[in-house]
């Protein structure tokens, strides 16, 4: 979380987007503007849009960010459907920022939009146009209907499309597309029977509108087949769950190749056989019936019954899969072993199906599931009810894993630390390292630390249930007391006091691309969590910042396809390290918010795909960072209970939809990237882009946690913006209710949009004008009861508030605005667009 304790005592008087995604449109929208202006290159010294929102219906304000607009920019619109373009009213305009409105009386459309300084128009940009960002599965057949994910799908009117394109010979097929449960942020569409199982294909999607481009992520084509465990993934077509039809036990016709289930207690290739009394140690059964099924793949079947492995780890091979009678039937107990479960190193198409766990170890020494810490495939846990006890997590990593309709629940533990001395622990779930993660229709009950699901690509996390006991606390003693402090109190913790034992939360994803967290419930127990290590988050992302991950240059020298830093990145000394997904994103000068993606890396200089719009100028900054949050939607969870609602700090956000949450008595929701440029073993800036909070509800009934919704900026370091962070990111129609007198972690109740300066030890703040956000638009926001609705500082920059209510209860006052200095600058926002229709 935040990197001071007490950011209330630095803000000196301050109250308490990848890279541009290129797609061509099939309707026949006109590229040229008026017919009295000349359409700018770009690159060139006239406008130029660099960014703009996915959305903008009628009567939405929005606003557009680039170089070269000019002291007065006009800007005008042309809808796919209409004959004209027409010119529309600037609400605020200057060299790098226009905040317009789409007219209220124009139909919804997908909008072509430019921008004209004098006679010279931007080359032009599109609203509503659908992106497609990847797919809900890693494969698709057949018959098997699949989701695509990203923004404009439907609108809710024209019928869309979606075509899947064979990246290897080109052709395309029309996938029939479902109305029923499609939205503008997913489409439910089906294979035909064309596609060519082990062919890659990309999907595009027309909104009825206008078309696509298409999608960046792939999908293999799967051949049709039969779903054994009621995965709905392609590739568990593959399980192999019955016995061919050559096997016929206990005769001497029989074909062994065609073995393939293997009961533990009766099967005649076994030595040993279970005995599923609950006594008898069977670990030694199940793991000679697992080699025996990895041979040509088949299932190790338990039946009813309790098998005790003791201290002895159950393996699982490739091709195997562990099937019980059900959850309710077959039991599996483990107890003073280092391990529970493991899948082989490197093992693919495991399942483990209708069955039961329970680690009875309580030391905190037991791995419940693990790999070795190696990466494995195809891995389906379904239909599973597994009591971890005080052992460590399920702790998974690799490609194609699906955890769906089972249990987990884990009681307080030390593991990785003491149980003597109340020390480590970790949380039930540690699936990190994932692409193509399924994780649907689960419960999951914990005390300690977190779930954490860091460094995924293609994840869906959906109907889920996570519930966070409160009682993992312990009362301090002279050791917390002369350690720890209460966060945002500028007083230590006090022996005798309850605190957090350690810092949790529900959920965290660090650099997750192509994420949907969706229709969740995130709940509390066993009392109310306190906050004292710095923490509480439902979902937070705190991905980038002082890690690896991210660094800033300095231009040295730069092309439309290059960019260098000789000074930091001599060619024998280069301290950027390129990961995947890497961008070089612009954050100050002419071009700044360009994202662009990394082509190649020699010695100082970056190669970039596609060209910058605007070359970068000797002396601009960039910055290298993998994104913390890439293409991700979080959308229609339910959360009560937890300090912290949906947390992004410390990093790059790029394309992120926070969408129709409900949050009742449990924190608010941020948006709070970070700078220390050029600081030794630091050395970041954050920059977000193309980030809508939207149509959330938060309730402040108890007076626990307030309830906000923050844009906001911290300087850890420098005294002065290094350049632009938040470029054009939305709060639209979000509605919140505050309780007066609740204390404000990690926000006053309300809108917030404001800088924390933190910068103790370099000096003053020193006001040139700049400031790290920009264009961003707060629009039919509602609060109740807020003692401030709407809290700004130095360093926004032309932000909007539009169509605001207000309301309270009888007796309770409030002030609308309150926009404050950072010391010693003489103002606070700049260029306040505050209004109404």
């Amino acid at each position: 979380m935040f990197e001071a304790k007490s950011t209330r005592a630095r803000r000196s008087a301050v109250p308490a987007a990848a890279g541009l995604l290129a797609f061509s449109l099939a309707c026949p929208l006109s590229p040229a503007g008026p017919a009295s202006a000349k359409t700018a290159r770009a690159d060139a010294a006239g406008p130029t849009i660099v960014n703009r929102p996915f959305t903008a219906k009628p009567g939405d304000v929005f606003s557009l960010q680039g170089s070269g607009f000019g002291a007065a920019p006009r800007l005008f619109l042309k809808g796919s459907r209409q004959g004209a373009a027409v010119e529309i009213a600037v609400k605020r305009g200057d060299d790098s920022t226009i905040v317009a409105e789409i007219p209220k009386t124009a139909a919804l459309d997908v909008y072509e939009v430019w921008a004209q300084n004098g006679t010279v128009s931007s080359p032009h940009v599109f609203l509503n146009a659908p992106e497609a960002h990847h797919f809900d599965m890693p494969d698709i057949a057949p018959g098997t209907r699949f989701r695509v994910f990203g923004r404009n799908l439907y609108l809710g009117t024209l019928a869309p499309t979606a075509t899947l394109t064979d990246v290897a010979t080109g052709a395309a097929l029309k996938a029939p597309v479902t109305l029923s449960g499609s939205d503008a942020y997913a489409l439910y569409a089906t294979p035909p029977a064309g596609v060519v199982p082990g062919h890659s294909y990309t999907v595009a999607v027309s909104n009825g509108y206008a078309a696509g481009a298409q999608s960046e992520a792939t999908a293999q084509g799967h051949a049709a087949g039969v779903d054994p465990y009621a995965s709905g993934l392609p590739w568990a077509y593959d399980f192999i769950a019955a016995d061919g039809p050559r096997y016929k036990a206990g005769s001497p016709t029989s074909v062994e190749a065609d073995h393939h289930v293997y009961n533990v207690k009766t099967d005649p290739a076994l030595q040993i056989k279970a005995k599923g009394d609950g006594k008898t140690n069977d670990a030694a059964a199940i793991n000679q019936a697992s080699r025996l099924a990895a041979r040509t793949g088949g299932v190790v079947y338990l039946p009813a019954g309790v098998y005790n492995a003791g201290p002895n780890e159950i393996t699982l091979y490739s091709g195997v899969t562990l099937r019980g009678a059900g959850s309710g039937s077959t039991k599996i107990i483990y107890s003073n072993g280092p391990r529970g479960v493991i899948i082989a190193s490197g093992a693919s198409q495991v399942a483990i199906v209708d069955v039961a766990f329970q680690n009875l170890d309580a030391t905190s020494a037991t791995t419940n599931l693990g790999t070795w810490s190696q990466p494995v495939s195809k891995v389906l846990i379904q239909r599973v009810v597994w009591d971890l006890g005080t052992g460590g997590p399920i702790n998974l990593r690799g490609d194609r894993i699906a955890v769906m309709n089972s249990t987990f629940s884990q009681k307080i533990n030390y593991f990785n630390g003491d149980p003597a001395s109340k020390t480590g622990g970790l949380g039930p779930l540690l699936l990190s390292d994932i692409t193509n993660l399924v994780f649907r229709n689960n419960s999951v009950a914990f005390a300690t630390n977190q779930n954490s699901m860091n460094r995924v690509e293609n994840a869906i996390i959906e109907a889920n249930r996570f519930t966070r006991s409160a009682a993992d606390v312990i009362v301090a003693g002279p050791k917390e007391a002369a350690t720890m402090t209460w966060p945002f109190l500028n007083r230590p913790v006090r022996v005798g006091e309850t605190i957090s034992r350690v810092m949790g939360r529900q959920l965290t994803l660090n650099f997750a691309t192509n994420v949907v967290i969706q229709n969740n419930t995130f709940a509390v127990s066993n009392g109310t969590l306190l906050w004292n290590n710095n923490d509480g988050e439902t979902i937070l992302n705190e991905g980038g910042g002082p890690n690896p991950r991210e660094y800033s240059g300095v231009v040295s020298s730069a092309s439309a396809t290059t960019i260098a830093d000789a000074v930091k990145c001599p060619p024998d000394s280069c301290p950027f390290v390129v990961y995947p997904r890497s961008k070089v994103i612009v954050f100050s000068g002419a071009g700044a918010g360009q994202w662009r993606r990394i082509a190649g890396f020699d010695g100082s200089t970056f190669t970039v795909d596609p060209p910058f719009d605007v070359t970068p100028a000797p002396g601009d900054r960039f910055a290298i960072s993998a994104p913390a949050f890439e293409n991700a939607i979080i959308r229609g969870n339910s959360m009560s209970g937890n300090p912290v609602g949906i947390a992004m700090y410390h990093g790059a956000f790029l394309n992120v939809s926070t969408v129709g949450n409900h949050l009742v008595n449990n924190g608010g929701i941020y948006l709070t990237p970070s700078q220390a440029p050029g600081v030794p073993g630091r050395d970041f800036f954050n920059v977000s882009r193309n980030i809508e909070i939207n149509r959330n509800v938060l309730t402040n009934a108890s007076g626990l946690f307030p309830s906000y919704v923050s844009i906001c900026f911290v300087m850890i370091s420098g005294n002065d913006f290094a350049g632009k962070s938040v470029l054009g990111a939305e709060a639209r129609s979000n509605k919140i209710t505050a309780r007066k007198g609740t204390f404000p972690y990690v926000y006053n109740e309300g809108f917030n949009h404001y800088t924390f300066y933190q910068n103790a030890g370099g000096g003053s703040y020193v006001d040139s004008g700049s400031g790290a956000m920009s264009g961003v638009v707060f629009q039919g926001g509602s609060c109740v009861n807020c003692a401030v609705n709407y809290r700004l500082s130095t360093g926004s920059i032309n932000p909007t508030i539009w169509n605001a209510a207000s309301t309270n209860s009888p007796g309770l006052a409030s002030t609308f605005l309150s926009d404050a200095p950072i010391l010693p600058a003489a103002h606070g926002s700049a260029g306040l667009v505050n209004g109404k229709d």
